[in-house]
């Protein structure tokens, strides 16, 4: 069976990532900027647990279509970020996880890939009303996620270059 277009982008997010690192030493990975003013490092990290939960809510769309995915305890801030140690902790073994996750989800999806029209209800607010969503439509997102903060580490780039 084919794989839809949108799994296919989803899954290029990692090696679209390393392309956006490739030549970086450890130290530059510590370079702040973009519209978050998050270092490189902190992006990628990001990244990775944004897709890390959005492999959840795929599976609960896939295992019971309909079903709800309570996401309102993800709080990426400043301090989140700091107690997960993101601006120290090596990329590698998160981009690793990443490309095994998108393999994984994206061979699930193969065996039908009609699966993507299965939806989910994302609780965004504790106790709040799920707003209705597609895998495809996830997806979707994830791809605009990451372009936003692949920009965001391109302006941190420039920005080194330029002082």
């Amino acid at each position: 069976m084919k794989t839809p277009a949108v799994v296919k982008q989803w899954s290029s997010i990692p090696n679209r990532i390393r392309k956006s690192i490739r030549g970086l030493r450890a130290h530059d990975l510590a370079i702040r900027g973009g519209a978050e003013g998050w270092s490189i490092a902190e992006y990628v990290h990001h990244l990775v647990e944004d897709n890390f939960i959005a492999c959840h809510v795929v599976l609960v769309a896939l295992g019971k279509p309909g079903g709800t995915y309570d996401w309102s305890w993800v709080h990426p801030s400043k301090a989140w970020m700091k107690r997960l140690s993101y601006d120290r902790a090596p990329v590698e073994s998160a981009l690793q996880l990443f490309e095994a996750l998108t393999k994984h989800i994206s061979s699930l999806i193969a065996h039908n890939p009609r699966n993507v029209q299965h939806s989910v209800g994302i609780l965004d607010t504790p106790g709040g009303v799920p707003r209705k969503t597609t895998v495809a439509q996830l997806l979707r997102a994830e791809v605009g996620h990451a372009t936003h903060h692949l920009g965001d580490i391109e302006s941190a780039k420039r920005s080194r270059r330029n002082n």
